[in-house]
C-alpha cells in the first residue's frame, strides 16, 4: 500500500491498517493527545489518540524524517 492507497481509506481503515501491517516505533505526547507511531511500506503513520473521548482523531501520515524528532527524545541509548 502506498501512502495515496493509504491516504484514501477512511480514519478507521487508516487505523486499523497500522495496528495490522505497521511497525509499532514509539510514543510521544502533544496537546493532549497520545501519539503512536507506526512505518508502513516506506511511510510513517501517526495515530492520534484523545483520552478524553477514547477514540482515535486523525492518522497523519508522513514521509519526512524531520518529523520523527517528537520520538527521538524518548529513545535512550546505553553507555558504554
Amino acid at each position: 500500500m502506498d501512502l495515496s492507497e493509504f491516504h484514501s481509506r477512511s480514519l478507521e481503515d487508516r487505523a486499523a491498517a497500522a495496528w495490522r501491517r505497521g511497525t509499532f516505533l514509539g510514543i510521544a505526547a502533544q496537546d493532549g493527545y497520545t501519539l503512536a507511531l507506526y512505518h508502513l511500506d516506506g511511510f510513517f503513520c501517526e495515530l492520534w489518540y484523545c483520552p478524553v473521548s477514547n477514540e482515535i482523531r486523525l492518522a497523519l501520515c508522513f514521509t519526512d524524517e524531520r518529523l520523527l524528532d517528537p520520538y527521538l527524545e524518548g529513545i535512550e541509548l546505553p553507555y558504554f
